[in-house]
């Protein structure tokens, strides 16, 4: 079977931007969650690699890596969360807007986005 990479699978357009959105359980890691945490460190490592292939054809790559969220999928999870240590989601938009309008010569490959209050983080 040949290999063949997602860059070289695409028409050279010449430019564009592809955001991937990533957990904070990408870069930190828990207890008896050895599994869970393999697929999240999987999305910002996919990430740097197309970002490096995808590079010299003019497209970014961009890996956001958010703290938790007030949204129902954690508050309906984790009933006793205090939804103060979360962070909007429109600051992760507002992450994803600034990424996006960076000029034309300049990519940000990663960023991390974490509420202040986020007690997982120091």
């Amino acid at each position: 079977m040949r290999r063949r990479s997602w860059g070289a699978s695409r028409p050279a357009v010449g430019g564009g931007h592809i955001v991937n959105s990533a957990s904070t359980a990408s870069k930190r890691a828990w207890p008896n969650a050895a599994g869970y945490h393999a697929t999240k460190w999987g999305r910002p490592g996919l990430s740097h690699a197309l970002h490096a292939e995808l590079r010299p054809k003019g497209i970014k790559v961009t890996a956001v890596v958010a703290g938790g969220m007030r949204t129902p999928f954690l508050l309906d999870r984790c009933p006793d969360i205090d939804p103060g240590v979360l962070q909007d989601p429109v600051q992760v938009a507002k992450t994803v807007r600034f990424v996006l309008l960076q000029d034309e010569e300049t990519v940000i490959p990663e960023v991390m986005v974490l509420p202040m209050r986020e007690s997982s983080w120091p």
